[in-house]
């Protein structure tokens, strides 16, 4: 099995590392860390196991192998730095949620598959806020609560149908209406919403580097500025190329989600989605008192298909997302789109129009893996069962790939012969999601598919 690296996807995109040797900021959160890029790999060297992706899932699992099994060689790979891509881009919500929510997830899988997967999303939310702290990680770490919220009456139905599932399943989710919605958030359009008190908000830039010192100081060998060229996989493990050294392994980890579109891993199966976020100034305590946002910085999203997502920073900016998607022919990567942008714009001064003449200081935007059925993907895979991965979290990541590497990690080392306790039995590892045609057909059908979400969304708003 050989993986080809294709740079032609990232025609569009400015490399993370300038010419300079600095970092390439792609997003507000990285211009709020110090990203000094790592030194890239030289030479030819060997190691237990290879990670290739310097995200949340590759930093996880790198930090859980070698929690596991100290005495386990662990290199881990990454383009440019770790956090540039996806995990250094998000809206930073830490949240249960898995498939389309959770009506849909029972639909699919049935009460109580959907229980045991809420269940381990859950313990995925509580196991990063444990991380954070018993390892002193600064990143804005905000244990807000998540709201769901219904802009029409259909939407209403739809939430209240939810809360009575959650309830049945033993979740604890609350209906909240008038005067208790208001205590959260202050606007005409939202009539109603979900509250879930445990979810959680985070910088996801100064997590994803915060992960990459952890997993140095365990001993994971990271280098940056190592973009991949080939990866090999037989009986006998990993080696992957690079342009100046290469590395031998047992075992092989790709942990690179909407970027395995590069490499054609998946490319049919996860597809490189992308969402965009604009962001306002800094707003004053007069202001978010206002929109009744000032006390309880409840971190928010609509229930719509093209959903909005919406939260505080911790200078009081608000990152506000969603709106639409776009997928690209022939899987590019695009850091920005100028409808996008001035649709979000739009909207966000339809919600908030006392916040009218608030400026937009950031726009910046990045690509999803995303799955049909909106469910992740992790398994094995390779002539020996030997190349290991995790992907399609669906816009839903930030929680479960920071727990991959709880997944992963007792996997990994087993088929090593190091015997450690596999902790969960996910209903998605080995799953494989649904394969659609290449391009151009799958363009087309995606295109197809996003209209009829966005024609249900402008029926649904009255």
């Amino acid at each position: 099995m050989i993986l080809n690296f294709n740079e032609a996807p990232f025609a569009a995109t400015r490399p993370p590392v300038r010419p300079d040797g600095t970092h390439e900021s792609v997003s507000f959160w990285h211009e709020t860390v110090n990203i000094t890029p790592g030194a890239p790999l030289q030479g030819n060297i060997e190691c237990g196991v290879l990670i290739i992706g310097g995200g949340f899932t590759g930093l996880s699992t790198a930090i859980e192998l070698k929690r596991a099994a100290p005495q386990t060689e662990v290199v881990l790979l990454e383009r440019g730095v770790c956090g540039h891509g996806a995990s250094g881009r998000n809206g930073g919500f830490a949240m249960p949620l898995i498939g389309w929510d959770l009506s849909d997830a029972a639909r699919q899988l049935g009460n109580e598959a959907a229980r045991n997967a809420y269940r381990l999303m859950y313990k995925a939310v509580a196991h990063l806020k444990r991380e954070i702290k018993e390892n002193d990680i600064d990143c804005d770490l905000e244990e807000s609560g998540y709201l769901l919220l219904a802009t029409c009456n259909s939407r209403k139905r739809r939430l209240l149908h939810e809360d009575r599932l959650a309830q049945e399943l033993g979740f604890d989710i609350t209906w909240l209406e008038g005067e208790a919605l208001r205590e959260h958030i202050a606007s005409e359009r939202f009539i109603g919403g979900l509250y879930d008190p445990y979810p959680c908000i985070v910088n996801p830039a100064k997590l994803a580097r915060g992960l990459k010192d952890l997993a140095e100081q365990l001993g994971v060998r990271v280098y940056e500025q190592t973009p991949l060229k080939r990866l090999e996989i037989s009986n006998s493990g990993a080696m992957a190329v690079t342009a100046d050294g290469t590395v031998q392994a047992q075992m092989g980890m790709l942990a690179v989600n909407g970027y395995g579109n590069a490499l054609g891993f998946m490319q049919n199966q996860v597809l490189p989605v992308h969402t965009y976020i604009v962001l306002t100034e800094p707003l004053s305590p007069a202001q978010l008192e206002e929109i009744g946002w000032a006390t309880k910085r409840t971190s928010l999203e609509t229930a719509r298909n093209m959903i909005h997502y919406f939260r505080l920073t911790a200078d009081n900016r608000i990152l506000f997302g969603g709106e639409d998607v776009e997928l690209y022919y022939g899987g590019r990567y695009e850091d920005a789109h100028e409808p996008i942008f001035n649709a979000l714009t739009a909207r966000f001064r339809e919600y908030f129009p006392s916040l009218s003449n608030v400026a937009i200081t950031h726009r910046w935007g990045g690509q999803l893996g995303v799955t049909m059925d909106m469910f992740p993907s992790f398994g094995e895979t390779g002539p020996g069962n030997n190349l290991f991965y995790a992907t399609g979290y669906s816009g839903h990541g930030v929680s479960l790939s920071n727990y991959a590497g709880r997944i992963m990690a007792p996997r990994i080392l087993g088929r090593m012969g190091i015997e450690t306790d596999v902790h969960d039995e996910p209903f998605f590892y080995n799953r494989q999601p649904m394969r659609l045609p290449p391009d151009p057909l799958r363009y087309a059908g995606m295109r197809a598919y996003r209209q009829v979400l966005r024609v249900q969304d402008r029926i649904q708003r009255a």
